[in-house]
């Protein structure tokens, strides 16, 4: 008799995990639906803290016109090495210079404007308008021209690097006008 109790008692036993086993299934099979509160919930008044994303430095464009300009009123030629391009078409009006010559010898000829004062550089002045009709290629639209008060004259043209590739200088605009 006492083998027969240890079997009924341990058939039941399974039985009993069976079907635990088969309610705990049931339950994690029906689909859990949420049910949406009317009541409202606190809120927390603490903004939550946000990261902002990297953002990108771009560097300002800088105006090489405007550095040019500069340069040849202060007279600090060596300024505008960084905006040469290698080699420079350098003319020297009434002279034979000077041809395609290096970023260093293009900086040196500059010393040529040196006596110049006074540069005005304005597109509105009527000695650049007079220029610019009488010999557009190398005084007109695309070049940076300046005229001294005591004559002397310089036009920068820039390539697609923004790049000084040619200049032309004058001892006296009267050269090209007559």
């Amino acid at each position: 008799m006492k083998n027969f109790t240890l079997g009924f008692l341990s058939v039941l036993i399974l039985m009993i995990i069976a079907g635990g086993a088969y309610y705990l299934g049931l339950q994690k099979s029906v689909p859990v639906t949420d049910k949406i509160s009317i009541t409202p919930s606190v809120i927390d008044k603490e903004p939550l803290a946000v990261t902002p994303n990297p953002t990108y430095q771009v560097k300002p464009k800088i105006d090489v016109s405007e550095q040019i300009k500069s340069a040849i009123a202060s007279k600090n030629t060596q300024a505008l090495e960084g905006y040469m391009a290698d080699t420079v078409q350098v003319k020297l009006e009434g002279s034979e210079c000077c041809g395609t010559i290096t970023k260093a010898e293009a900086i040196s000829q500059l010393s040529y404007l040196n006596p110049a004062v006074n540069w005005n550089f304005d597109p509105a002045n009527p000695i650049l308008i007079n220029l610019a009709k009488t010999v557009p290629n190398y005084y007109g639209s695309g070049w940076i021209v300046g005229v001294a008060s005591n004559e002397y004259l310089a036009s920068f043209k820039l390539n697609g690097q923004n790049k000084i590739e040619a200049y032309n200088l004058a001892s006296t605009y009267k050269l090209l006008i007559q």
